[in-house]
């Protein structure tokens, strides 16, 4: 019943649509040709900026238990929140975002819906289901215009984040590696020696590599060597990047990996530089707060953003 209410109220804005064109004395508004066009249409052509908040935009992914909370929640609700209260900009909360996620497209009962009910063909209507997050994502990413929030603790490859929101805003002129702030702590991965997550928690580094690259059933320590020695690094990390790299590519395995870590210890390697290991050594990238947990209490206190004109001079009055 819920996914034919959501389906009915998908066909009434469509209706409205096609009789606001059919009404207009100047022809000037086109009706979307059939349904599925006209959800198309939402995400390519409606607004993906409030007009009440600042120009800074937040992202996420996902979900994670900030420390001292009693659960997870869900990295879309902290965005919400600091959206609302520092002036961010959310893709939810924008015109076309807000009528998305209105429509409920990722639950199968509205796109079963959407095909019973209205003679849709079902894997055109699950295709339009995944396509339209993916325009107006992109579309949201690239109205950037300087530093984003990225709330996220791993970034999987297959998410809307991962996989379309930050490659666009790593080659964005207006942001790049630079501008992409995480307030929420990165999860410690026991898989890897702790100078190399250190090297992986830089700022800098968090958006350029996703979850399944050091996960033991998907990659070797091998084949991450290769991605990482790939990845744009400022220069205070280059010699971070070669040790991580070199000390990446001795190991078929992150057993090896490991095992390898808790003898790396320096030891005399020959008369000329007894106790001195000849190869360098990663040093943690930058500190980033408390070992464990996977994020900060309060997300908004970590941001470094301004708060836009609107706060700074009160006019008076999540994702």
């Amino acid at each position: 019943m819920q996914g034919s209410e959501t389906a009915l109220r998908m066909y009434t804005d469509w209706q409205a649509q096609v009789a606001a064109a059919t009404a207009d004395p100047e022809g000037k508004q086109k009706a979307a040709p059939d349904l599925l066009s006209y959800v198309e249409g939402v995400a390519a052509n409606e607004p993906v900026t409030r007009a009440d908040r600042g120009e800074a935009r937040a992202f996420w992914s996902w979900r994670s238990q900030p420390e001292g909370a009693p659960r997870e929640v869900g990295h879309r609700f902290l965005a919400q929140a600091c959206g609302e209260s520092r002036g961010l900009q959310v893709l939810e909360d924008t015109p076309a975002g807000r009528k998305l996620d209105s429509y409920w497209l990722g639950e199968r009962s509205v796109r079963e819906a959407l095909a019973r009910d209205y003679q849709l063909n079902l894997p055109e209507v699950e295709a339009v289901a995944t396509q339209v997050w993916k325009i107006v994502s992109g579309r949201y990413a690239e109205a950037s215009q300087g530093p984003v929030v990225a709330f996220a603790a791993d970034i999987g490859a297959e998410s809307v984040l991962g996989a379309d929101e930050l490659p666009r805003l790593l080659a964005h002129t207006e942001v790049g590696k630079e501008n992409i702030k995480f307030p929420i702590d990165m999860p410690r991965h026991g898989q890897l020696p702790p100078e190399i997550d250190g090297l992986l928690g830089d700022e800098t580094l968090r958006s350029q590599w996703r979850m399944e690259d050091i996960d033991p059933g998907r990659s070797t320590p091998r084949q991450f060597a290769q991605k990482l020695g790939a990845m744009d690094v400022p220069e205070r990390l280059k010699e971070s990047q070669e040790a991580a790299v070199w000390r990446l590519g001795l190991a078929e395995t992150y057993d090896e990996l490991n095992a390898r870590a808790k003898t790396s210890q320096p030891a005399a390697v020959n008369a000329f530089l007894p106790g001195v290991d000849v190869r360098p050594v990663a040093r943690p990238a930058a500190p980033r707060g408390p070992a464990a947990g996977h994020g900060v209490l309060n997300p908004a206190a970590a941001l470094t953003l301004p708060p836009p004109v609107s706060q700074q001079q009160p006019a008076g009055v999540e994702r």
